[in-house]
């Protein structure tokens, strides 16, 4: 009998705990964006006769309630603290590393999209008479190894840059793993790209292997303590401190003309307003445009194309000193041929500078032409 009781009393208290929780779901405030997940939630669905019957409301409503459940941020972060408590290296494919590091994993990519960008980076090169300059940046989960947890496994991308280096003979393969592989502080801690420090590895790899001259001299300028990145968002370790933005000077600046998309001009390299935002990276170069030109008044009559993803954004601020214009396209969202955006062979370098990772798996650099 005491058994029977004890077991209803249990069978309440879970009902009680799954109606209570659900009402709250119900009733508390919605929100359409999550700032720690740094993404759009799910809306409320429309219901109709027509979507009951086929089930797209279940679905519709389920998600829904996954997106805006009570507390949703705190049972992520909990997720999150027992993963690691149970001393899991990684959550979401984000790994725990060494002093408060969060590390995107990098140990697939599938095969057929990695070979068609290769084919369609030489066919666009080829096709158009270019001569091509190939920067594939290394991630933190290879080159920033002592950051890494026990028992980490990730590719070797020394050896995956080695074979698609062979695979484009034709082109100015520009490598920098080694010296990623020395520098203390390349990457942010909190986000998947590379950070100030390690992009200007890129650019001195840029000024010797491409301009022939020696990199020139920058300043960093601290602009936030608060960055928290795509790698915070998804690893759902929400109790990892923010880390700095720095803006990249040159000692003797040159004065710059921003356009986004042919529309929006400016004339900083630099969206201020984006430090007040989750994804305080954007601060470089606004973020994801289709078409970006930079001009500036150095007189040097020369212009880079550059192919990329947002590897690129905070590169930019050392490249802009060595060309009079750079004319950036992400193939995310431009859909015209890049070809047409090269006006003077003679004068033009053309860049493809994307991280490896993405280069290996985003399916868009085969729309190059």
């Amino acid at each position: 009998m005491k058994e029977k009781t004890l077991q209803k009393i249990s069978a309440a208290v879970f009902l009680g705990y799954i109606g209570v929780f659900s009402v709250a779901s119900l009733l508390h405030e919605k929100h359409s964006f999550s700032e720690n997940e740094n993404r759009a939630l799910s809306v409320s669905p429309s219901f109709s006769l027509s979507s009951l019957v086929s089930g797209k409301f279940d679905e519709s409503f389920e998600t829904w309630f996954s997106d805006q459940f009570a507390f949703r941020d705190a049972w992520i972060e909990t997720k999150a603290a027992l993963k690691k408590a149970s001393l899991a290296i990684e959550n979401n494919d984000v790994y725990f590393g060494k002093d408060g590091k969060l590390i995107r994993r990098f140990a697939a990519y599938p095969p057929k999209t990695l070979d068609q960008n290769i084919s369609a980076v030489n066919r666009f090169l080829n096709d158009n008479d270019l001569k091509g300059n190939v920067l594939l940046v290394p991630t933190a989960a290879d080159m920033d190894r002592n950051a890494k947890p026990g028992g980490a496994w990730d590719f070797d991308q020394s050896a995956l840059l080695d074979q698609i280096e062979k695979e484009m003979p034709d082109v100015n393969f520009i490598r920098i793993d080694d010296e990623l592989k020395q520098a203390e502080n390349a990457y942010f801690r909190t986000d998947h790209h590379w950070n100030a420090d390690g992009a200007y590895l890129g650019y001195a790899a840029i000024c010797e292997e491409v301009l022939g001259k020696d990199p020139e001299k920058f300043t960093l300028t601290q602009v936030s303590d608060s960055f928290k990145g795509t790698m915070y968002s998804r690893s759902g370790a929400f109790w990892t401190e923010g880390e700095p933005i720095y803006r990249i000077e040159a000692d003797h600046p040159d004065p710059v003309r921003v356009t986004y998309d042919d529309t929006q001009e400016t004339d900083s390299l630099y969206s201020e307003k984006r430090l007040n935002e989750k994804d305080q990276y954007m601060y470089y170069l606004d973020g994801n445009h289709p078409l970006t030109r930079i001009d500036t008044d150095n007189g040097k009559g020369n212009t880079a194309l550059v192919i990329k993803d947002s590897y690129a954004h905070i590169l930019m601020p050392y490249l802009a000193r060595e060309y009079e214009h750079i004319i950036m396209a992400d193939l995310r969202y431009w859909r015209s041929p890049a070809s047409q955006l090269v006006e003077d062979r003679e004068h033009t370098d053309v860049y493809i500078i994307y991280s490896l990772d993405n280069f290996a798996q985003d399916p868009n650099p085969v729309l190059l032409r």
